[in-house]
């Protein structure tokens, strides 16, 4: 079965109208419709301000050496 897939945005008391398709007139077909998802360079967008967070957020200053009462003998604080 041959495809075609595009996106059209809903109008007013929910029209759409989709121009342009392959198809001669009088031609039957099927007609599903969903959301159209992020867009990828939305994506990418949102992932790179994440990314960005992330390295602002970290400790990227070193802490030296740890003693092992430091690592091991601390209190339990609840």
């Amino acid at each position: 079965m041959e495809t075609y897939e595009t996106s059209a945005t809903v109008e007013e008391r929910g029209q759409l109208h989709v121009e342009g398709v392959p198809f001669p007139p009088g031609t039957k077909v099927e007609v599903t419709i969903s959301p159209q998802e992020r867009p990828p360079d939305e994506f990418a967008a949102a992932w790179t301000q994440l990314c960005a967070a992330l390295d602002h957020a970290h400790n990227v200053e070193p802490v030296g050496a740890l003693r092992r009462e430091e690592l091991y003998d601390r209190d339990d604080v609840h």
